[in-house]
């Protein structure tokens, strides 16, 4: 649950430009960042319904 919270922060942070991945200062790559937390979330959650 935490990686899709983090992931939505990332992913606005980056869209409004407040935020950049150390190192590259790239917005783009932090938003990038932030839907692979999304979707790994996701899949966490689906396979946690599972069991």
């Amino acid at each position: 649950m935490w990686n899709v919270v983090i992931g939505v922060v990332f992913i606005i942070g980056g869209a409004t430009g407040k935020l950049a991945l150390i190192g590259a200062n790239s917005s783009p790559a932090i938003m990038a960042l932030g839907a692979g937390l999304v979707v790994w979330g996701g899949v966490q959650m689906l396979r946690g319904q599972k069991q």
